[in-house]
Parts: C-alpha cells; structure tokens; sequence
C-alpha cells in the first residue's frame, strides 16, 4: 500500500504541472466560502468513512471540522478456518475484541498549487487532530460440543482459556456483544497531501494520502492477553491512509 501511494502522489503531482493552457476555465473562477466532502478511508489497518466541512479563511486556506469512523485491525490479525468443516466461518485465532474508532476534529487545509484548467489538479495539505474514541466490542464465536464430529455448536465469548483450534466452529453473528461495549479515549493528528481534480469549478473531487497517529492512554485489548500473544496490543496505533473523496463548494450568506 505504501508503493501505490506514493506512485499516486507522484502522478497527480506531475499532471498538475504539466496542464494543456487551451484547457482553461472559459469563464473567471468566483471565490466559494464554504465547502464539504466525504468517501472512503483507507488504511494500512483497515477502512471506514469520513465527513468534512470547511470554511475559506482566504483564497488559499480551509478551517475545517470533521469526523472520521473507521474499523482498526491489530497488525498480527490471521484469518482461520476450522479444517473438518467446509462450511465453518473464518474468525481470527487470539482476538478479544473488535476496536472502532470514532474522529471527531478540526483542521486546517492549505493550497500549495491552485487549479487552473478543467483538467488541472488543485495540490494542497492537511493538517488535522482532535480525540480519538476507542471502542471495543468483545468477539462471539461458535463453539462446537463434545468434540469432533460436533453434536451441537453453542455462541460464546472467546475465552483463550477454554476455546482452541480444534472446537471453534468458526465467528458468530456480529450482533453479539453490543451491550458490551468499552470505551477507550485518546487522541489523534494525522497529516496528508491533498489532490482535487474535478473537471467542474464548484464540485470536489480526489484523493487524500497521508499518515495518522491514533494515542490511547492505556493498551487497547484488541489480542489476548496469555503467552502466546504477549505484548501484542499497544496503545500507539501508527497508519499510513488514502481517502477518495467527493464534495462540492458553495456559498453562504455571512
């Protein structure tokens, strides 16, 4: 993933630059005070979705507020299956808890480079921090009894003392564990180079790459805690990230 964002930066870096001059609005471009997008965010530990809207502080300056709602896997995440049985479901051998994570932020967006032809490409950075909201939901899975070939499978919490390889049947329905939920606070700043290349003045359109650093103030229990996977969690959680966005830019009355 770190390749491909960096081979992406450096396209859209060199199609801003070499811009055809007949490609040049047809008409003055007239200054928007707000704007607003959204898509899809990818990371190095999952994905999830993310809403901003801005507010032009000049011509080339954006404050922003936002939010950011992302699923994060633990980087020694392995999916397992239970070998005797075609139709068992894949689950992940160790893990507690599923962890999701909620951004609300603020944020500043600056233009390095403007767009000036439809087919141009507006170049820029982010800047962006604010709390970031842990929360963990305990994993079900199905367990088969008394032992293979299973009579009856039953839904339980994994337990790593009491559930091994050989009577996981495989993941229960995500359902499970919801009036379980754990709150884990702490906060975040993420930085990224930003690219618009919408062929219409007043419509968004890009990519964001980037880099993320998400802090907790204690280790987030994602893996259990037994000697087979010691030290595993961590309150640190460094990611390096894509956003594919849309949006538009309007005016409002001041």
């Amino acid at each position: 993933m770190y390749r491909l964002l960096a081979v992406l930066c450096c396209f859209l870096a060199l199609q801003s630059v070499a811009q055809n001059e007949h490609e040049l609005y047809d008409e003055a471009v007239v200054l928007r005070n707000r704007q607003m997008y959204g898509g899809v965010h990818l990371h190095s530990g999952g994905l999830g979705g993310f809403f901003n809207v801005g507010k032009y502080e000049n011509a080339n300056t954006v404050r922003f507020i936002g939010i950011d709602v992302l699923y994060m896997k633990h980087e020694k995440e392995v999916k397992s299956f239970n070998p005797i049985y075609e139709d068992s479901r894949s689950y992940v051998y160790g893990k507690m808890n599923n962890f999701y994570i909620f951004r609300p932020s603020v944020g500043v967006k600056k233009m390095i480079s403007p767009k000036l032809r439809k087919s141009g490409v507006e170049v820029g950075y982010t800047l962006q921090f604010g709390p970031s909201l842990g929360i963990t939901k305990p994993v079900y899975l199905e367990i088969g009894y008394p032992s293979i070939p299973y009579e009856y499978l039953a839904v339980e919490q994994y337990d790593p003392e009491r559930h091994f390889f050989d009577d996981i049947f495989g993941k229960a329905s995500g359902f499970n564990g919801l009036n379980q939920l754990k709150l884990h606070p702490g906060g975040f700043v993420k930085f990224a180079f930003n690219f618009e290349y919408s062929n219409e003045k007043d419509l968004m359109k890009g990519m964001e790459a980037g880099v993320v650093l998400d802090v907790y103030a204690q280790r987030v229990p994602i893996m259990a805690n037994t000697e087979s996977f010691e030290d595993r969690n961590k309150a640190l959680f460094l990611n390096f990230y894509l956003n594919l966005f849309i949006g538009k830019k309007y005016n409002v009355n001041r």
